[in-house]
């Protein structure tokens, strides 16, 4: 199934801000692949997300999903043309954080404040880094959709914008 056109413009900052940082963060290049709808019930962590939790019109987080060894390749990246480091790090230790936090907290800071000149009647918490399952078992509970979009790195593999729609709980 296709995004609706309010679910695009909403997406579509992030996939755009985040292809721009990996481009001047990490040296590397990106294209989106077509979002798609995933199902809530089959829904599966990766082992690694930057979130921004969105309330007001829609409730929901925005995750920058990554599998682990995409985020090993982007940190280290990162640290590399950033940082000036070029030790390769191996595990998500407290150094491969810093320099995920630095470039997710970039991009999503980045069409976060797009979105909110929108006015679209949303507000964006500030991003965090989870790399737990006890983090995506909150976020997942009243989740009623799922819209995602993969990004793909060249040389790199991929990882998804995942967008947790919560069902309206009155706040």
């Amino acid at each position: 199934m296709e995004l609706s056109e309010i679910q695009n413009r909403i997406l579509t900052p992030f996939v755009e801000e985040t292809i721009r940082t990996l481009e001047s963060m990490a040296g590397l290049r990106a294209t989106a692949g077509a979002g798609f709808q995933d199902d809530p019930q089959k829904f599966k962590f990766k082992g690694y997300a930057v979130v921004a939790e969105t309330t007001g019109t829609i409730e929901g987080h925005v995750l920058m999903h990554h599998y682990i060894e995409t985020a090993l390749a982007v940190g280290n990246k990162v640290r590399q043309n950033v940082l000036g480091e070029m030790t390769e790090l191996f595990e998500l230790n407290a150094d491969m954080s810093d320099a995920l936090a630095e470039f997710g907290n970039t991009a999503i800071g980045l069409a976060t404040r797009e979105l909110e000149r929108a006015e679209l009647g949303m507000k964006f918490s500030p991003p965090y880094f989870t790399s737990n399952m006890e983090d995506m078992t909150r976020m997942l509970s009243n989740v009623t959709e799922i819209l995602s979009i993969p990004i793909h790195v060249e040389n790199v593999g991929r990882f998804y914008f995942n967008y947790l729609l919560h069902e309206k709980t009155g706040r």
